[in-house]
């Protein structure tokens, strides 16, 4: 497979990162940001304003026009929010498309409400000729850490042949590429584990410290990888990079904004007070609906993952997290 030009929808960080990661292996590369103004301030400073020390690379080319975008391209990479991936696809993507077959990665997680669909699953379903033809991108990797330089591994799901095609686009320096076939287990665990980091966060407000976070992270794990293998992924998946190593990565760092936004609750805000705080999108919000209902629809014992649930979507106290865990005399019941 020839690939010259890639096209990369979503300038936030982890995008702009990863197109500057491909711009740096000699590919041309169209940036889409719908966002005027952070497209203004990209095309004018020639920089990311929230990434430090990030000059855009020559080969990249910055543009809010889908068609643009999308002309002559050999690959797409989603880094847009889970929320508007079906609507993007078939208001603006099919149009262009119209029955092209172009691979794609998504590097978006997420979980839809009610259908329970993966964001690849999202993107088949409204560009059917892409059936086999989408791979999920995920793992341990901060934006920012992989700006720097530092090494990271990521997996890429799905269909191994493409796999094998597409990775090489990827596979330089920061960062190796994981090759794997079960796409539904890494990117239900992409979408669980950024719960479970709420959850994590919500630990942190409450002051309860390092201990309880890890027994949190050893719990969550199980229900995750019930979750996973009720949905048709394979059970090892919970222990790979996109399970267990994302869930370490974003449950116990500092700058993970699933886990600040779950600090903001568990320090007693409410959810909207959370989120205009972190400011950034967190993931993680737009998949606790899905993963309960998930878990009721298969009726799987998961009292983690429902308090986080009950925490984010009901306005619980914070404390209904340590009583899910069985420490029944911490806070108020």
């Amino acid at each position: 497979m020839q690939i010259n030009k890639i096209t990369v929808f979503g300038a936030g960080i982890w995008g702009s990162v990863i197109a500057q990661h491909l711009a740096k292996n000699g590919y041309n590369v169209s940036l889409w940001e719908y966002n005027e103004q952070l497209l203004n301030v990209l095309k004018t400073m020639g920089r990311h304003p929230n990434i430090p020390n990030f000059k855009i690379h020559d080969n990249i080319r910055l543009t809010n026009r889908v068609d643009e975008a999308v002309e002559n391209t050999d690959l797409i990479v989603f880094v847009i929010s889970s929320k508007a991936i079906r609507t993007f696809c078939r208001e603006q993507l099919k149009p262009l498309l119209n029955g092209r077959v172009v691979p794609v990665v998504s590097a978006s997680k997420g979980i839809e409400d009610k259908t329970f669909k993966t964001i690849c699953e999202i993107i088949e379903e409204e560009l059917p000729q892409l059936k086999d033809h989408v791979l999920a991108f995920s793992g341990p990797s901060f934006a920012l850490e992989v700006a720097q330089g530092v090494p990271t591994k990521i997996m890429l799901a799905g269909n191994l042949d493409l796999v094998s095609q597409i990775e090489t686009v990827f596979n330089a320096d920061p960062i190796i590429i994981v090759p794997a076939k079960d796409r539904r287990g890494v990117e239900y665990g992409g979408g669980i584990k950024n719960v479970l980091a709420i959850g994590c966060g919500v630990i942190d407000g409450i002051g309860d410290g390092a201990n309880a976070k890890a027994a949190l992270i050893t719990q969550a794990l199980q229900e995750m990888n019930d979750i996973i293998v009720s949905q048709g992924g394979e059970p090892g998946s919970v222990y790979s990079l996109a399970g267990f190593g994302d869930a370490i990565l974003t449950g116990m760092s500092a700058i993970s904004r699933n886990r600040r936004l779950g600090e903001k609750l568990g320090a007693g805000l409410s959810l909207e007070e959370a989120k205009k705080q972190v400011g950034t999108i967190a993931e993680g919000v737009n998949s606790v609906q899905s993963v309960y209902d998930i878990a009721r629809k298969n009726k799987l014992n998961t009292p983690i993952l429902d308090a986080i649930w009950q925490i984010v979507c009901k306005g619980k106290q914070p404390h209904v997290l340590l009583h899910a865990m069985g420490f029944v005399n911490r806070g108020n019941k």
